[in-house]
Order: structure tokens, then C-alpha cells, then sequence
């Protein structure tokens, strides 16, 4: 039984709270406190208090929208920023990118600016990619083995309590009706982690591996694993140069390398698919007090019910730290991935349902706070860090931005088409959209993801190899120790 280190625990939990703060709190506020932006939206108009229920709906979707288009392309350009500035700086640069984001949105509330408004949004999203890919290969690169689910719990569990306080400040009771107060609440812990994230040390993988210093790697190690003896750093060098040896076999990080090559393209494959698991926490997260409202409910119940969630969220991303490295990782992504799932489906039955009887209505309330406690358990936690766990370091970053970029340009269809055909087919939109393609994804890791809870990922990467790639490695194997024989003989 390996002994937990809280020092690092604590500090990235810290980070990540503070680091992830502006893209959980600003994505969740929206949700409780539309009543405030329908007014700010008709104020900031051509012709203020002229828009029509339509145009808002279209409006507020393209504005929520504009999220993934930023997120997709940070996550793309990420991976080029942390193999070449490194991890802790890339961290770094994406909370500066935060924080300016925070003071562009107040100034557009203060000028009464929309297409100011949605440009924060532009630069909230493209800085939370680089800051969250940072995050999140930084302190996987810097835990031990024991810890990586734990510490990679960190991001899901700064997103979700961050979108808990979004939900309740924006509630109108609290900040709802102040949006200027609302939105500079985020410039405090965005400017805590630009401060924090330069007094990091750069994670001990890149050091050693991208840099080839093994002095620095193992001040680094020491400054997150707090490593001091020598035979015990010895030993984690000696992982970190086999690991090097299996790199120098292997070409590096491209597209076109990712695809050539078999157990890496299934990683990434695993990844993606993990990753579009998660698609349908956007429109919960920006969405569900309207649809509440839809199923019959009023605002303030509709309000209370997606706070609620975020809260039962919350707690549920606790558990998710405790249970996470002591539980197969592969099974609990799997279970919880179809209890959300069914989640989704009961939601879209109970809203059709409703209108026939009622009191099916309670079954839409059940069925979100099922879905974001399914969430926050396992599945999106793991969703997140899944790809890192999945490809070796000099595919990873790559792997890591490709598949978030393309998880939010799906994501970027998706929202922005699902508020206004729920308001125009119904409730059927959620199962087109996220029950049928959910479906295919968890079929696909029940196929083919292998454990990777404590594994080395070169154990890892031969569990992706199939069937034939195995026997074509055994044949060319086979036939290298038949000619290192033939030449014994000859000599």
C-alpha cells in the first residue's frame, strides 16, 4: 500500500481549482441566470427590447456556442505550445489568457456589449484548453504511479465545484440579477493562478525525457514526489529511461504518426471516444432550468433543481478520489458511462411522457441529478486524463489536444443545435444526439480498452496491439534470433 502524498495533493488541487475557475464558473452562471442575459442580450440589441423568443434562442445558443469553436482550436495549438515552451509554462501562459478574459467580460456587461461579450468567451475557451491541457499533463507527468487517477481527479473536481458556484452565484437570489458582481468574482482565483503556476517546477517527464537533463528531473522529482533518497530516484530514472528506450523505437508525435501507427492510432481512438461521452454535460450544464422549465416546472424550482445537480455533482467527485485508484479504472469508466446514459434517455422519456401525466415530470429531476452524479463519479474524471494514460509521452501531448480539440468541435454542433430543436422537435433531440452515439462509444471501450490503473504504458501499448500486429512482432522476432543463429554458426 503506497502512502499518499497530500503536499502534492493539495497543490494540485489548488491549481487546479484555481487554474479551471474560469471555464467551470463562466459555462455554469449562464444556466441560472438566463433571465439577466435575456435582458442584457435585448439591451445591447440594435433596437434594444425588440428581440423575439426565437431570436434569443438562436442568439444565446450561437453565444454559448462560441465556447468550443475557442476550445477546439486551444486544444489543437496546446500540444505545439507545451512540447515546445513545456508543461508548467504552458500552464502559465492559458491562466494570463484567463484572466483577461475575465476583465474583457466585465467591461462588456459595464458597455452593455454582446459581441464583446461573446469575444470573452472566444478568449476564455482558448486560454482554458491551454491552461487545462497544461494542468493536465503537468501533474501526470509528475505523480507517482499510486496517485495518477487521484491527482488527474483534480480538474473534474475543480470543474464541477467550480460549476457549482457558477450555479449558485448566478441564482437570482444571489448575484443572478448583478451580472458586473457576478463575472468579477473569476478575476481573483485567475490571478492566484498566474501567480502560483510560476513558482512550479517543470514536470520531471518532460525534463528528462523531452530535455534530456537528468539533473533537473530530479529536482523536479523531488519537488513533487519529495524523492530524496537516492537508490528511490534512481529507481524512478531508470523507469523514465526505459520508457526513453521504448521513444527511440518508435517516431514522434504527428498526425500522420498517430494514424500509422496501430496501438497508438487505438489510444487515440480509445480516447476520442471516452471523450464523446461527455458531450451531453453542455447542454445540462448551459441548458437544464430551461428544459426544466419546459417539463412544467417553474423558475425557481428549475433554478434549485440545476443547482442542486451541481452540488450532488460535487459530492459525487469526492467519491470519485477515493474510490478511483482502487477500483479497476477500466470497469468504472465503463458503468458509469451507461448508468449516464440511461440518465439521458430516462430525461427525454419523462419530458415526452409529461405532457400525458404530470407527475412523470419528477422523473426529468431524477434523471439530471443521475446524470451529472454519473459523471462526476467516474466518467468524466477519467475522460479527461484517459488519452495521457493511453499513449506514450511522445505522442501524448499531441493525442491529448487532438482529442479534445475534436471532442468540442463535435461538442461546438451539438450545443449549438440542441436548445433550439429541443424547443422545436421536443425532447427526442437528446437521444439522436447523445444516447445513440453514447451507445456506440461505450460498445467500443467494452471491445477494446485495456486496464490501465497502475500499469506501465508499455504494458499498456502491447494490450492495443491486436491480434495480428502480435504475430507480425513474433515473426519478426522469431526470424532476428533465426539469423542471429545462422550467423553464430557461420562464424
Amino acid at each position: 500500500m503506497h502512502d499518499i502524498n497530500w503536499r502534492l495533493l493539495a497543490l494540485s488541487a489548488l491549481l487546479a481549482v484555481t487554474a479551471i475557475f474560469q471555464m467551470g464558473y463562466t459555462n455554469a452562471y449562464p444556466n441560472t441566470a438566463i433571465g439577466s442575459f435575456r435582458l442584457f442580450l435585448n439591451q445591447s440589441s440594435e433596437d434594444p427590447m425588440t428581440m423575439s423568443k426565437s431570436e434569443f434562442e438562436w442568439a444565446w445558443s450561437a453565444l454559448l456556442a462560441v465556447y468550443f469553436i475557442g476550445f477546439a482550436t486551444g486544444s489543437i495549438i496546446s500540444a505545439n505550445i507545451a512540447d515546445r515552451i513545456g508543461r508548467k509554462w504552458t500552464l502559465f501562459l492559458g491562466t494570463c489568457g484567463n484572466l483577461l478574459s475575465a476583465l474583457i467580460a466585465l467591461f462588456s456587461i459595464i458597455l452593455k456589449m454582446s459581441m464583446m461579450f461573446g469575444f470573452s468567451r472566444l478568449v476564455m475557451s482558448l486560454s482554458s484548453a491551454i491552461s487545462m491541457n497544461g494542468l493536465i499533463l503537468l501533474f501526470q507527468e509528475s505523480s507517482p504511479n499510486h496517485m495518477k487517477g487521484l491527482i488527474s481527479f483534480n480538474a473534474e473536481m475543480a470543474f464541477v465545484l467550480t460549476n457549482l458556484i457558477g450555479g449558485l452565484l448566478g441564482m437570482q437570489s444571489i448575484l443572478g440579477q448583478n451580472l458586473v458582481g457576478l463575472i468579477a468574482v473569476s478575476i481573483v482565483p485567475s490571478s492566484i493562478a498566474c501567480f502560483l503556476s510560476v513558482f512550479l517546477k517543470e514536470s520531471p517527464k518532460y525534463l528528462f525525457l523531452k530535455k534530456n537533463d537528468a539533473t533537473e528531473a530530479g529536482r523536479a522529482l523531488k519537488f513533487y514526489q519529495n524523492i530524496q533518497d537516492g537508490e528511490e530516484k534512481a529507481n524512478v530514472l531508470n523507469d523514465l529511461k526505459m520508457e526513453r528506450e521504448e521513444m527511440q523505437n518508435q517516431r514522434h508525435g504527428s498526425i500522420f504518426d498517430i494514424i500509422s501507427n496501430q496501438p497508438v492510432r487505438r489510444g487515440f481512438l480509445l480516447g476520442f471516444a471516452t471523450m464523446q461521452l461527455t458531450a451531453s454535460v453542455w447542454p445540462v450544464v448551459f441548458y437544464s432550468t430551461d428544459f426544466l422549465m419546459d417539463a412544467g416546472f417553474s423558475y425557481e424550482i428549475s433554478e434549485s433543481a440545476s443547482t442542486f445537480m451541481l452540488f450532488f455533482s460535487t459530492l459525487c467527485t469526492i467519491v470519485g478520489m477515493f474510490i478511483v485508484e482502487k477500483f479497476s479504472r477500466r470497469w468504472l469508466l465503463i458503468g458509469t458511462a451507461t448508468i449516464n446514459i440511461f440518465a439521458i434517455l430516462g430525461f427525454a422519456l419523462s419530458a415526452i411522457l409529461s405532457i400525458y401525466w404530470q407527475p412523470l415530470a419528477y422523473g426529468c429531476i431524477v434523471c439530471l441529478i443521475l446524470h451529472g452524479g454519473s459523471y462526476s463519479v467516474a466518467m468524466g474524471p477519467i475522460a479527461w486524463f484517459i488519452t495521457s494514460e493511453l499513449v506514450p509521452i511522445n505522442f501524448r501531448a499531441v493525442s491529448q489536444s487532438l482529442v479534445l480539440g475534436l471532442n468540442h468541435t463535435v461538442a461546438l454542433i451539438l450545443s449549438f443545435l440542441t436548445f433550439p430543436l429541443y424547443k422545436t422537435i421536443g425532447p427526442i433531440t437528446l437521444v439522436i444526439f447523445f444516447v445513440i452515439p453514447g451507445a456506440v462509444c461505450i460498445l467500443m471501450l467494452i471491445l477494446y480498452l485495456p486496464e490501465t490503473k497502475d500499469r506501465h504504458i508499455n504494458d499498456i501499448v502491447e494490450k492495443l496491439k491486436d491480434a495480428k500486429a502480435k504475430q507480425k512482432q513474433s515473426r519478426a522476432e522469431a526470424n532476428e534470433e533465426e539469423s542471429h543463429g545462422m550467423n553464430k554458426l557461420e562464424a
